[in-house]
């Protein structure tokens, strides 16, 4: 089989890329196209010879990649670093100066790594957008007049994710979900919303902890959950407000006054201490990175784009570049809220519990840091002792193995969180608390019982399924036997609707 393609370019070139998961291929047999997707998701398109009359030069698969196969900056930036890739399409543009494909390589050569071209667009010539919006989230498009082409790419040469409009994505986009955050909460009884929305920053500052696995004192908590209260100020995401944050949230020993000036690694503790789960970009691209970062938070806070969607893609972005030394994830899983609120997704007050949903789907949201940070790490020489904290890097970490990834998966990942929050999280919480009322003022009626006590005893009794179990009877030993069983009938009847909808799940 012969490569097509970007693998074929990655392969002429012995390009420094991460592995593709669309591969394309030139079969020797004829016959009808073979598309096949292994069980990880990676997918595999075998052409038979009769269907594809194209040559095998630089041009040839360069026109086969952007023609046919989903943008991959990555690819295309580590192919326009060798001056012989810059020359194929300084030659393809002088042969075919109308061609519409040499024309969106001769930009992004010069876009994303500063080619320049001797090139004057014909009179005439077609404006053409580098993503189609059909197929891809695209942001305001910038025009490029040497080549007759308009950049409507989310982010930056040093920082720029891709996101797909795939069916799963489309159709969470089609829930119309900041519309759901707004409606649920206009008919929530403003005084049922107060203690909802406490329990909600609860949960999230519980979960972003667990996430990290963490248990923090009163004072962590409580340092991140005034921080979460204060998300979605007006501006810019910039060095010295990201340092505030961290600063606010991380004990004063390990604090920081800017982005990192070192490299850093993450490795799990334990054995295997001589293997990096993951380095993050060299300490020279994290300005560079994080303007990106930010660029692509403003399309989200602006309004520009779905804010969800921005807020993935500038939220992981920032966990990818991993700028400071510590606190990197937490204020990762900040900064989704901090874009929503900005944006007027979620309503200033208001927090959804997305770390808790993160929380629920641990796995997935390790999959998804893991299929970036990974691959990437993997193509690096290094040797490194953890114990003596020292990384030494032998082979070359160029910014463009970092700057690009696909993040559409990450996209679907939030949204769908983003949905289980409305519409059950938020949901569950509010039938709790009006289900707790009517119970609490029932029992009231009857039962002369301390406060904290009374809520623990309806607490227990919903965990319970409606009952109380023989030990736990055994903390309200001052109540008689015939109490109790009219305590767990009061409370199952109040509770029925919930305990059917979501069980005793109190977490």
């Amino acid at each position: 089989m012969t490569p097509l393609g970007y693998q074929a370019l990655i392969t002429r070139y012995g390009l420094q890329c991460p592995p593709l998961v669309q591969v394309f291929v030139l079969s020797p047999k004829t016959g009808l196209v073979k598309h096949t997707v292994a069980a990880d998701g990676s997918e595999r398109t075998e052409i038979p010879r009769n269907r594809y009359s194209g040559s095998t030069d630089t041009v040839a698969h360069l026109t086969f990649a952007l023609k046919r196969e989903r943008l991959n900056l990555t690819v295309l930036a580590a192919l326009f670093s060798h001056p012989e890739a810059v020359q194929s399409v300084q030659d393809w543009l002088q042969a075919t100066p109308s061609s519409i494909y040499a024309r969106i390589a001769g930009h992004l050569a010069k876009w994303l790594c500063g080619a320049r071209f001797d090139f004057v667009l014909p009179p005439g010539a077609q404006r053409v957008s580098i993503l189609d919006e059909s197929e891809y989230i695209v942001a305001p498009a910038e025009p490029d007049p040497q080549f007759g082409v308009l950049n409507n790419l989310l982010g930056s040469p040093a920082f720029c994710p891709v996101v797909r409009k795939t069916e799963t994505l489309n159709t969470l986009l089609a829930l119309d979900l900041r519309g759901k955050v707004t409606q649920a909460i206009s008919r929530i009884d403003p005084e049922v919303l107060i203690r909802a929305v406490d329990y909600l920053y609860l949960s999230e500052t519980r979960s972003t902890f667990s996430i990290e696995k963490e248990i923090p004192d009163n004072q962590r908590a409580a340092r991140f959950r005034q921080l979460l209260e204060t998300a979605g100020e007006p501006g810019l995401v910039t060095e010295d407000q990201l340092c505030g944050w961290q600063n606010q949230i991380m004990s004063s020993y390990a604090s920081e006054a800017s982005y990192r000036t070192q490299q850093n690694w993450l490795s799990r503790s334990g054995r295997l201490r001589n293997i990096a789960d993951y380095i993050p970009p060299s300490p020279e691209y994290v300005h560079r990175m994080m303007d990106g970062v930010a660029k692509v938070a403003k399309l989200g806070a602006d309004n520009l784009i779905d804010p969800a969607i921005a807020a993935a893609c500038a939220a992981f972005g920032f966990v990818f570049v991993h700028p400071f030394m510590d606190g990197n994830g937490r204020l990762h899983r900040f900064l989704i809220h901090h874009i929503l609120r900005q944006s007027g997704y979620t309503p200033a007050g208001v927090v959804l519990p997305i770390s808790a949903r993160m929380l629920k789907s641990l796995d997935r949201y390790s999959k998804l840091l893991k299929s970036y940070s990974a691959p990437r790490t993997a193509l690096l020489d290094y040797v490194l002792d953890d114990d003596s904290g020292t990384l030494l890097i032998r082979s070359s970490q160029p910014l463009w193995l970092y700057a690009s990834f696909d993040a559409t998966d990450i996209c679907e990942f939030l949204l769908a969180c983003v949905a289980q929050c409305v519409e059950e999280d938020l949901a569950q919480e509010v039938k709790y608390l009006e289900a707790f009322d009517r119970a609490k003022t029932r029992l009231e009626a009857w039962l002369d019982m301390p406060q904290p006590q009374l809520s623990l005893l309806i607490r227990l009794i919903v965990q319970g399924n409606g009952e109380l179990s023989e030990r736990k009877r055994k903390r309200f030993d001052t109540m008689s036997e015939t109490s109790l069983a009219r305590a767990e009938e009061v409370v199952s009847d109040e509770f029925a609707d919930y305990i059917s909808m979501f069980g005793a799940n109190l977490d």
